[in-house]
């Protein structure tokens, strides 16, 4: 078989290297014989995928589609409807932080070694505390408006950043008069040749620099289920009374599908050029850092648009 005899040499090579660890002290050995030792194990680490589950600390169901991720490492994923995950390390160090969150929970930090060694991870309920904002009469709420990039024949397309679970792709949303009831949220898909795809709708608060944060407006997962090839994703959000006097961050995050589903080259949404302030921005995976997209200034001022936008009451 091709490869069998470097295959063959690396295992029995870090068998050796791990009974040299047990039986000889470290700070015995020589550096010609420790050096390519320790490297050896750590480039085994990162190759490792992790497998386990993320459960309720009070009930110890499992939790659905929860965030699982190295924190600026853009290695990432996303739990299924069942809890499990599967963690690929690539390029995270044993030392390094992993961030697991779900919303209505309170966020666990741990080392890439700590969920090797224990995969099963416990999330205890938090309570949500909602911001007060100031409500009109319900009575006042008469002018529906469309806000964002609102352009489902524009030429353009614009696609996710990568291929693993939790990427995501957002528009800021500006508000005409405040406060302002969220009524449904659409993104215009170009098209999907991926199949039948899940997706987390989520809408977060905007930084004072105008930058997103990773605190959520939405009080629930707003879960889509969709199989659309092309043409409108309409999400309906009347039941959640959402009352916002606020700008904010729309987006679509992929958490499910297909095990071969390529969504950075099988899915696109609309895109086009407006003269609007909607930065859009990207997620490689969960807990990744958000990535502002601009080209720069294109033809007088335009910049490019996602077609993700609200309908509102004002």
């Amino acid at each position: 078989m091709p490869g069998a005899p470097s295959v063959l040499y690396i295992a029995l090579h870090f068998i050796w290297v791990s009974l040299l660890i047990l039986v000889v002290p470290i700070s015995s050995l020589r550096p010609a014989l420790l050096l390519p030792a320790l490297l050896l194990v750590a480039a085994l680490a990162q190759a490792q995928t992790i497998t386990g589950t993320v459960l309720d600390a009070k009930t110890h169901e499992p939790l659905p589609y929860v965030n699982i991720g190295v924190l600026r490492k853009g290695v990432g994923t996303v739990a299924n409807e069942l809890g499990a995950y599967q963690l690929r390390l690539e390029t995270a160090q044993a030392t390094d932080t992993v961030r697991v969150s779900s919303l209505g929970y309170r966020p666990r930090l741990l080392r890439v070694q700590e969920l090797q060694q224990r995969p099963a991870v416990e999330l205890s309920p938090e309570a949500v505390v909602l911001r007060e904002v100031k409500v009109k009469a319900k009575g006042l709420y008469k002018r529906t408006r469309v806000l964002g990039f609102n352009k489902p024949d524009a030429s353009g397309t614009l696609s996710m950043s990568s291929n693993d679970l939790g990427t995501e792709i957002g528009s800021v949303i500006n508000l005409k008069n405040k406060p302002t009831r969220l009524l449904n949220a659409n993104f215009n898909v170009a098209y999907n040749q991926s199949g039948p795809l899940t997706f987390r709708v989520n809408i977060y608060r905007l930084l004072p620099n105008g930058k997103p944060s990773e605190e959520k407006l939405l009080r629930r997962d707003v879960i889509v289920k969709t199989s659309v090839e092309k043409g409108p994703i309409s999400v309906d959000l009347t039941p959640d009374q959402l009352i916002l006097d606020e700008d904010f961050m729309l987006t679509l995050e992929w958490i499910g599908g297909p095990e071969n589903a390529k969504v950075k080259s099988q899915l696109a949404f609309v895109a086009g050029l407006g003269y609007a302030n909607n930065d859009f921005y990207l997620r490689q995976t969960s807990q990744a850092s958000w990535e502002r997209a601009s080209v720069g200034a294109v033809l007088a001022g335009m910049q490019p648009k996602i077609s993700f936008y609200v309908t509102v009451q004002d």
